[in-house]
Parts: structure tokens; sequence; C-alpha cells
């Protein structure tokens, strides 16, 4: 009896009842819903109207931390009367990278993606659509024969109805629809992956895509440093040379990456030669850890 009554007042003594305010730095104006609470254990309090609080058997010598969303967290020892003044603080979120609008699995929309390895598979030195002539309701044909002939169909509709977007920037004519794949002859060996949208896509788009939507995205800034050099023989006198060349991270906030391709061939079928260059370019500029700026060039 005598060990109980001589431990029960030195429990009291060790606790205390916490009490204050938390208030705006700049405004001095109460901050309601701010939290309030004792590290390391469970007690805590959220603030009234008034900015009030109040943390009852708090262990002496604990630690009181008070937050809130857009302010920057504030400490103080344990005391019976505490009253914070919390200031604005930014919320650094995690880098988010957004290429283009594409679907998954969960959206409502039927598609297929073409990945890289399955376009060097299929594609050779032909035009890009060539590479979804293998997917369910698209038609891909090279027409004359000559390099950027090429022209798509997508269920039944022609690609003046076909949205064809590179990193989700659309590249049919404004005036007419239409898409000149002669002026991205040298893409395709600088493209990552390309989905095809069949049907009403979705993608909010101005341009007509009732057929479908291509969305093409091309290969982002590698970070690792290499080059790769291919060629490419064919009949009609064709030859196709594709460089890659990677700069790696540079003071370890740059990149670059290269890629250019020369063709030339006098084509199997009469007036279908071919004599062009094509380039695509990729610099990438890391800002901080939540930042990073992309700059492409193609042609």
């Amino acid at each position: 009896m005598f060990l109980v009554s001589f431990l029960l007042p030195l429990s009291l003594f060790a606790q205390m009842t916490v009490s204050g305010s938390v208030s705006d730095a700049a405004t001095g104006g109460a901050l309601a819903g701010a939290n309030v609470v004792v590290e390391g254990t469970d007690l805590g309090a959220a603030t009234d109207a008034n900015g009030s609080y109040t943390i009852a058997n708090v262990p002496s010598g604990a630690t009181v931390t008070a937050s809130m969303i857009g302010y920057s967290s504030a400490s103080a020892a344990a005391a019976s009367t505490l009253h914070f003044a919390l200031e604005t603080g930014v919320i650094q979120l995690s880098a988010l990278e957004v290429l283009a609008s594409r679907a998954d699995e969960n959206t409502p929309v039927a598609y297929t993606t073409v990945t890289k390895a399955d376009m060097e598979f299929r594609l050779g030195s032909q035009d890009i659509p060539m590479s979804l002539n293998t997917t369910p309701s698209v038609y891909a044909t090279q027409q004359g024969g000559g390099a950027g002939d090429a022209r798509i169909n997508v269920r039944g509709f022609n690609q003046r109805n076909v949205a064809v977007m590179i990193n989700g920037v659309p590249q049919n004519d404004m005036e007419n629809g239409w898409v000149y794949w002669s002026n991205w002859d040298g893409v395709g060996d600088a493209t990552s992956s390309i989905q095809m949208q069949r049907g009403l896509s979705a993608v909010n788009l101005a341009t007509p895509s009732i057929g479908g939507t291509m969305n093409i995205i091309t290969d982002p800034t590698a970070f690792s440093r290499g080059g790769r050099f291919k060629t490419e023989v064919g009949a009609g006198g064709f030859l196709k040379g594709t460089f890659n060349y990677n700069t790696g991270l540079i003071n370890d906030n740059m990149a670059f990456s290269a890629t250019i391709v020369r063709k030339v061939g006098d084509g199997v079928i009469d007036k279908t030669w071919t004599d062009a260059w094509a380039y695509y370019f990729g610099a990438s500029y890391q800002m901080n850890d939540a930042n990073r700026l992309e700059l492409y060039a193609i042609g």
C-alpha cells in the first residue's frame, strides 16, 4: 500500500495539460483545423474556429508540433501554454512526366500499342503507317510505292478522318486533314511507341478523328551515353543509313540525343526514286528534382 501511494504522485507530476493557439505568422489570423500533435505519442488535437487547442496528459519534456496544409510546421518543447505562428510554405511534389494523352487498360476505348521492338521487326525502311498493318480495323498501303506515299484507313475512314499526332501534337493538314508522310520520313527511326485508338478517341482534339487517333511517341532523351549505326540495303539501289548518338548526362543536369537518317534509291517502279535526309534532336535539362525541360526538333 505504501509503494502504490508513493508512485502515484510521481506519475501525476510527470504529465501536464498543454493549451494554446495556432495563427498565421504574416496576418496573425487564427488557423482553424490545424493539427497539433505530441511527437512519439498518439496524443493530439485540431484547433477550433478560434485557432485554440488543448491536449491533456502530455509527458514532461515531450515535443509538440503544429502543422497545416500550405504552411511550414513548427515545433516546441511541451509547456503549459504554447502559441504557434506558422509561416506559409511551398509543397514540392515529385516530378510528373506527361508525354501525350494515351489510353490505358481502364479506358473504354479500342486501342493497340506498337512498341519500338515491334516497329523494328515490322517496319524496316517503310513509312510509319505500315507498322500498323496487322492491327485490327486498320488498313495501310504504300500506294505508288514511293517514299512517303503511304496512307492509312481506320474502320473504313481515310486519314483525313484519322487524327495523327506526334507527342500529342496534331499533324493533320489544317485545310484538308491529310497527312503527308514524306514530311516525317525519319520519324520511324526515332519512335518509342505508337498507340492506335480505333473509333472515337479518349483524347479531346479539334482535328476530325471519327476513324481513330494515331499517337506517335518519340524516344525520350537518353541519360546514358552511347550510339548506334544501322545500314539497310534493298532492291532498286536502295540504301539507308541511320546514326544515333546520346551524350548522356552532362554536369548532372543536361543531356542531348541526335538521330540522322540518309536514304537514297532509284526505286523499283519508275519515278519512285528517293534522295532524302531526316533528323531528330532531343535536349533535356533537369532544373531540379521535380522539374525537367524537354525540347525536340524533327524534320
